[in-house]
Order: structure tokens, then C-alpha cells, then sequence
């Protein structure tokens, strides 16, 4: 084989490597959850306690990585754990994908409007975490950015973040101050959304709305999520540096939704089963 010929066939195989190398790299950079349920549903009232079981089919388990940097974070099915009462969300610094912190995330199958949302939660305590309940769309299904939070910053549990997305923009976060460590115990957390104003209630006491005429309201049916993370340098600010204790969790005892007009259960129920709560349930 001439020397000539020897270098074509290295030149050419070195190019094939680099396109598989890059073919890898973009798959592992964009790769997709293939089994996100799309399906809007029926938008019904529903009562989930997980005390009685977490159902696979009203859950859908978030098994993914954004191509982003705001969050940097990869959400990995193994770090949801469903228990005796609750499940639990973790995170921890396992890499997955080109993120370098391994959280979770389940989503309500459906999409869901006005109404009453609660959850009985705790969350999770550390620099640089966001444990949250939000109900959330855009384009991922083919809609305006639309959300509606309830959001707890690690670095300081004793207060709550609200905030609203209509339309993809917002006004900033509203930080709502806790009577206690939202982090020591499960609390009752709740909103209300109707067509011209957002209401947050802490333990059944209303402590923030906010209307039409301050801000623009949500008007998109969107998913149910919740979520553990943590984001980029450029969050820090916000969150605090990562200094969390590596598999730190945030726990979930039930979640309701009670449609406008509905006379539905609803988690604050007293008959639901989980351990006893501060406050005033």
C-alpha cells in the first residue's frame, strides 16, 4: 500500500470518527423524552393523596435533559421515590448528559385551567436548591409560556415564592414570609386562579393575590409539575452557590385540583392521610 493511500484511508477514517463523535454529542445534547404524554385530557377536578399510591398513569416521570444553561440540571426517573405517605424528588452530583447535577420531576397527566391547586409538601433545604409546584405551558405543546408558581429557594425555607408567567413574561417574584421552615414539616400550600386574579394560601390562610390590573393573568390550561433543581452561576444570586448536602429531597404528600364551579374534595381535607402539619390544618 503506497504511503499516499495509507494517508487517504487515516484522513478519511478520522473524519468518519468526528462525525460520529459529533452525532453522539448532538444526540446526547438534544436527547428527547420519548414517552412525554401530550394528551391534554379532560381538565376534571382530581384528589391525589400518595398515601394511597403514586399511579403511573397520573404521573408522568420526567426522564430528560434540557439543552440549557439556566438550568443545570438533568431529570432522572431513578431519583423519584414513592414511600409509605409521600414520595420524595432528589438531587444529587451524579452528571447525566452534558448537566452536572442529576434532579427529578413528575408532571400531571392533562392540562388543567381555573381553579383551586394545592399540594401538602415539604421542601428541600440547601444553598443553590429549588423545589417547586407550578402549572406550566409553551411551545413544548404548541402554546404561549403560561405558569403559575409556588416555589421554595433552599437557601432561605422561611419564605415562599410566587410568581406568574402570562404570555411568557412576568413582573418578577412575589416572596410571601413564612410563620415557619417551610423545610422542617409538610405545609398546606394552595392557589386560586381565576380569569382576573392569582390567590396564594399558606396552611388555609390567604396571604397574596394579585389581579388583572397589576399583571397579567395567565389564560392557558397548562401541566401540573413538580420539580427539584438547580441552575447555572448566573442563578446564584437568586438560589445560592450548590452547597446542598448531595441527595437532598423534597417530599409530596398530595396534590389537588378543583376546577371553577366545582364542590370537589381537596387535599385540606382533614379525612386525607399524612403525618400531622403545622399550622392550621
Amino acid at each position: 500500500m503506497s504511503e499516499n493511500r495509507f494517508r487517504n484511508i487515516a484522513a478519511t477514517c478520522i473524519v468518519l470518527a468526528v462525525l460520529i463523535a459529533l452525532a453522539v454529542a448532538t444526540y446526547i445534547w438534544l436527547r428527547p423524552s420519548t414517552s412525554v404524554l401530550v394528551d391534554r385530557g379532560d381538565g376534571r377536578s382530581f384528589n391525589l393523596s400518595f398515601a394511597d399510591n403514586f399511579d403511573a398513569q397520573d404521573w408522568y416521570i420526567s426522564d430528560f435533559t434540557f439543552p440549557s444553561t439556566f438550568y443545570r440540571t438533568g431529570w432522572v426517573a431513578e431519583n423519584v421515590h414513592s414511600g409509605a405517605s409521600s414520595i420524595s424528588l432528589e438531587i444529587n452530583r451524579t452528571p447525566v448528559d452534558h448537566q452536572p447535577f442529576s434532579g427529578a420531576e413528575v408532571q400531571k397527566t392533562g392540562f388543567y385551567g381555573y381553579g383551586r391547586y394545592e399540594v401538602v409538601m415539604q421542601a428541600a433545604s440547601g444553598s443553590g436548591l429549588v423545589s417547586s409546584f407550578f402549572t406550566h405551558t409553551d411551545a413544548t405543546f404548541g402554546d404561549l409560556h403560561d405558569e403559575i408558581d409556588i416555589e421554595f429557594l433552599g437557601n432561605n425555607t422561611r419564605r415562599l415564592q410566587a410568581n406568574i408567567f402570562a404570555e411568557g413574561k412576568t413582573k418578577g417574584s412575589i416572596y410571601i414570609d413564612l410563620p415557619f421552615d417551610a423545610s422542617d414539616a409538610p405545609h398546606l400550600y394552595a392557589f386560586d386562579w381565576q380569569p382576573d386574579s392569582v390567590s396564594w394560601f399558606v396552611d388555609g390562610e390567604h396571604v397574596k393575590t394579585v389581579t388583572s390590573a397589576e399583571r397579567p393573568i395567565p389564560q392557558t390550561p397548562g401541566r401540573i409539575i413538580m420539580n427539584i433543581w438547580t441552575g447555572s452561576k448566573d442563578q446564584y444570586a437568586w438560589h445560592g452557590p450548590p452547597e446542598f448536602e448531595d441527595g437532598t429531597r423534597a417530599k409530596y404528600y398530595c396534590v389537588s385540583f378543583r376546577a371553577l364551579g366545582d364542590r370537589g374534595t381537596q387535599c385540606s381535607d382533614r379525612s386525607l392521610r399524612w403525618p400531622v402539619i403545622g399550622g392550621s390544618l
